[in-house]
């Protein structure tokens, strides 16, 4: 059975988060990622989006953050979702879909239906290293496995 605790509650398979992947593979990752951030490593830190504790970065997250405000699970469940409106959301699926291949609002969709397992099943194993197995973050933060340094492609 996936982890449950990696539905993004805005359609991003939480396994596939670059802070979530830093922060569970530690090393060299988690440096870069905290560089690239401007923080200090021990501040890359997330248990995924259904388990969010005080430490975690995922507490800063603008789409958290105004689904707390509006007391919604999932952006889905927003009315300006629908109708195209909540602009946070549209620039941030618009980038996601562009730079790592991600269809947040399909995905969003297959968990609004109930797919939740089999969703979380083929995202675990769509983002792993083609060479070690081993699991990786969305396109945008890497060129290389950083587990097996073999370079990949798209």
């Amino acid at each position: 059975m996936s982890n449950q605790n990696l539905v993004g509650r805005c359609g991003l398979y939480c396994g596939a988060c670059g802070i979530y992947r830093a922060y569970k593979d530690g090393g060299e990752y988690r440096r870069r990622v905290a560089e690239f951030f401007k923080c200090p490593p021990e501040k890359v830190r997330c248990e995924g989006c259904q388990v969010l504790t005080a430490q975690c970065w995922g507490q800063d997250c603008k789409m958290v953050q105004c689904l707390n405000a509006k007391g919604l699970s999932f952006c889905y469940e927003c009315p300006d979702f629908e109708n195209h409106g909540c602009e946070k959301f549209e620039k941030f699926s618009k980038d996601y879909l562009k730079e790592d291949d991600v269809d947040l609002k399909a995905n969003l969709a297959r968990i609004k239906a109930g797919e939740v397992d089999a969703w979380l099943e083929e995202s675990e194993r769509k983002f792993r290293c083609p060479y070690c197995g081993k699991p990786l973050p969305t396109n945008s933060f890497r060129k290389r496995c950083y587990h097996c340094s073999r370079e990949l492609t798209g």
